[in-house]
């Protein structure tokens, strides 16, 4: 009998260009990358939308065909509005926002429940409260995540995918069961002058361990625009072994 095949997920974790003209000018060549890694999830970080600038990030889903779903905080009435996208080219089954609070700032988190080889999987995106000083706020927030992520996971295994401002440490604190793909970045060790410039973790998927193993990351890059030029990194793809259950005893099965 042939072993089962292990389901992986490939979840792409990125920045588009802030500025405008800087988009439409490498729109294609980040389009063509995506393109040709594929990954089953796209999470897109810091998307600003207004009516001069449609959502890039739904422009992506649109031309690679996947849904698009932008979570944000901010009220359609506002001329301008920020928040994160995901994308995703898998089946979605459910999805959902929430606000994070933290001393009258609210943020948003978004999920999606998605379907991958038969199985379920919860994809959460947030956006937690940035900036030296904010780590009661980071509390808080991360606390309404746990909670939220309790209230809406129904028992199938669950991912978060942010770009975090707290220490790798305080994530993994505060956010108990989850781990992150990448490996702590304090491990290194840097100037003093560069320590609080590396505090913030950074762009990252945070896994459940009972749930997933064989992670792996790359980088993200674009092709050099011109020679004698470094490619240009956009982000970082994980790449997640799904972990199957043990079976269950059968019905009736007598223990002596």
């Amino acid at each position: 009998m042939a072993d089962p095949v292990v389901p992986v997920l490939k979840v792409a974790s990125l920045r588009l260009p802030p500025d405008a003209a800087q988009w439409r000018q490498q729109r294609e060549r980040i389009l063509e990358r995506l393109a040709d890694l594929r990954p089953d999830v796209i999470a897109v970080q810091d998307v600003q939308q207004s009516a001069e600038r449609p959502n890039p990030a739904c422009w992506l889903a649109r031309r690679l065909s996947y849904s698009c779903d932008f979570i944000t905080a901010d009220p359609p009435s506002h001329a301008l509005r920020r928040g994160n996208a995901l994308l995703a080219g898998l089946d979605v089954l459910e999805d959902g926002i929430t606000l994070l609070h933290g001393r009258g700032v609210a943020t948003a988190a978004g999920m999606q429940r998605a379907r991958l080889d038969r199985k379920a999987v919860n994809i959460y995106i947030v956006r937690i409260v940035t900036g030296d000083g904010n780590d009661g706020m980071r509390a808080q927030q991360a606390a309404d995540l746990q909670a939220w992520i309790g209230a809406t996971d129904a028992g199938e295994p669950s991912l978060i995918v942010g770009e975090f401002s707290a220490p790798t440490e305080e994530l993994v604190r505060q956010l108990p069961g989850f781990q992150p793909a990448r490996r702590n970045p304090s491990s290194r060790r840097e100037r003093p002058a560069m320590a609080a410039a590396l505090r913030a973790h950074g762009l990252d998927v945070l896994y459940q361990v009972r749930n997933f193993a064989d992670v792996a990351q790359q980088s993200m890059e674009l092709p050099a625009a011109a020679a004698g030029r470094a490619p240009e990194r956009f982000g970082v793809m994980t790449t997640l072994s799904l972990i199957e259950p043990p079976p269950a005893d059968p019905a009736g099965t007598l223990k002596h």
